[in-house]
């Protein structure tokens, strides 16, 4: 044991010195893959920077767009109501004019007076002669008008 003392105590010289040198490669070692990594890290977080710029762009321009697209329905929406109040109007007067005709007609002698069935049936005749295919089908037989073939 004296023996295993004594040789400790002259390698000791040696053997903490190899030890520190080892600590300080293991050291190193470790530092140069920490510097590693930091060095991937700080890249992927400029790789990260500059995608959410990217979608920061893109989201300001599809912002840009749904606020177009919203002017412009609302300006269609506008435009729509003034065509269906000028449609309303329209429909109203002709609504008017109709009922003015309606007047007019019943106080007027021919307008009253039968036509002649004979007369009746070459207006359908020719009606249906001068009528292109693909029209809206036959003239009704009843056209709201008395004629000789209704007494």
């Amino acid at each position: 044991m004296l023996k295993l003392i004594s040789i400790l105590k002259n390698s000791a010289r040696y053997i903490i010195p190899v030890a520190v040198l080892l600590a300080l490669w293991g050291l190193n070692v470790s530092n140069s893959q920490l510097k590693a990594t930091n060095t991937r890290l700080e890249q992927l977080a400029d790789s990260k920077d500059e995608q959410i710029n990217s979608l920061r762009a893109k989201n300001d321009n599809l912002a840009d767009g749904v606020q177009q697209l919203t002017q412009a329905v609302t300006k269609q929406n506008a435009v729509m109501a003034d065509v269906l109040a000028q449609r309303a109007d329209t429909a109203e007067h002709n609504r008017e004019l109709q009922n003015e005709i309606k007047r007019y007609l019943a106080t007027d002698k021919c307008a009253l007076s039968p036509v002649n069935s004979v007369a009746v049936s070459k207006l359908r005749e020719a009606a249906e002669g001068s009528r292109v295919s693909g029209g809206k089908g036959p003239v009704p037989s009843n056209t709201g008008r008395p004629d000789s073939t209704a007494r």
